[in-house]
C-alpha cells in the first residue's frame, strides 16, 4: 500500500464525514481510488459506513411520517368545497 493510496483514502473518508455532518441536499458523486482500503483506515470507513446507514434509516423514516402528512391532506376537502356537515336521517 502506497502513501498516495493511504491519502488518498482518508480525504474521501474525510470528504465522507463532513457530508455527514454538514450536508442535506444532493452530494456530487465519488471514485474511490484505485488502490484498496489500507487496514489503519479499516475501522475509520466502517464507522463513515454505520453513521451513512442511520442516515439513510433516518431519511427513510422521515419520508413515511411526509407520505403519512400527505395522505391526512389529501382528506381536507379544497377551500370553498360545499358539502353537508349535518344530515337527518330521521325525517
Amino acid at each position: 500500500m502506497t502513501d498516495a493510496a493511504a491519502t488518498a483514502w482518508a480525504a474521501l473518508l474525510e470528504r465522507f464525514e463532513h457530508d455527514l455532518a454538514h450536508s442535506d441536499g444532493p452530494l456530487a458523486p465519488w471514485t474511490p481510488p484505485q488502490e484498496p482500503l489500507p487496514a489503519s483506515l479499516a475501522e475509520r470507513a466502517e464507522t463513515v459506513l454505520r453513521r451513512q446507514l442511520e442516515r439513510l434509516r433516518s431519511a427513510a423514516a422521515e419520508l413515511a411520517d411526509v407520505r403519512e402528512q400527505l395522505g391526512a391532506l389529501r382528506q381536507v376537502p379544497p377551500a370553498g368545497h360545499r358539502s353537508p356537515v349535518y344530515l337527518d336521517i330521521d325525517a
